[in-house]
């Protein structure tokens, strides 16, 4: 005999298969998914605190934890490259200098950034390293999933009438402070490439107050990135 409550995880894991099924055909199928594990785009952004600062630049990443960002400042006298390199546990930033050593409470939520974009590729949730369970619709009557795996934060995926992901919600720990804080991205639009299509604008904010807002005006799936840009200093 199956004890209720295992019964009732037992019920959500399987309500959640279809629900991933669909969204990973909105997303181009799995095959594609599945070829092309790493990403680059170039965009826009706006990033809120003390004063909204605007910026542009080229992502490149493969999640869950390796990612090569490039920025300036928008706009006239946009001012010089800011670049931030994350490999694992490891992470770089560089301006007007050499490659420095981020800090440690800054590489963990650069790391649980990324992986937010593993868990959007789709396909990886359907391996043996996740959890992954049926929620209740949210107000606006999307369907949702709760995404566990092990070392990672609990969060909770939601998708629009057309199986495409319309938001995510998770906690993190703000790096300045070492505050949690409640994390939501809303997701915008569509750009596809090779068939695989991503979100074109990111809106994320904390305890919800506007953090960053991205639009993406390049994007390519890629089957790999280089290693040697994942190199800190010699």
């Amino acid at each position: 005999m199956v004890a209720p409550g295992l019964a009732v995880l037992m019920a959500a894991a399987t309500a959640a298969t279809p629900i991933l099924d669909r969204a990973i055909a909105a997303a181009g199928g799995a095959q594609r998914l599945e070829s092309y594990p790493a990403f680059e785009w170039k965009g826009r952004a706006a990033v809120h605190g003390e004063r909204t600062i605007t910026i542009e630049g080229r992502w490149r990443i493969e999640p869950p934890d390796r990612a090569v960002v490039e920025t300036h400042d928008s706009g006239p006298g946009a001012g010089s490259l800011r670049r931030m390199i994350l490999d694992g546990d490891r992470g770089w930033g560089q301006r007007d200098g050499p490659l420095e050593p981020l800090p440690e409470a800054l590489v963990a939520h650069e790391r649980d950034q990324f992986y937010l974009y593993y868990v959007l590729r789709l396909v990886p949730l359907r391996s043996g390293g996740f959890q992954v369970t049926a929620l209740g619709p949210d107000s606006l009557g999307n369907d949702g999933l709760r995404v566990a795996s092990p070392g990672r934060r609990d969060l909770d995926l939601y998708f629009d009438k057309a199986a495409r992901p319309a938001r995510l919600v998770t906690s993190l720990a703000d790096p300045a402070s070492g505050k949690e804080i409640v994390e939501e991205l809303r997701f915008r639009g569509i750009v596809e490439k090779q068939g695989v299509r991503w979100p074109r604008r990111i809106e994320i904010t904390w305890d919800g107050r506007p953090y960053f807002e991205l639009d993406i005006d390049e994007f390519s799936p890629l089957p790999r990135l280089d290693p040697s840009l994942f190199e800190g200093p010699k």
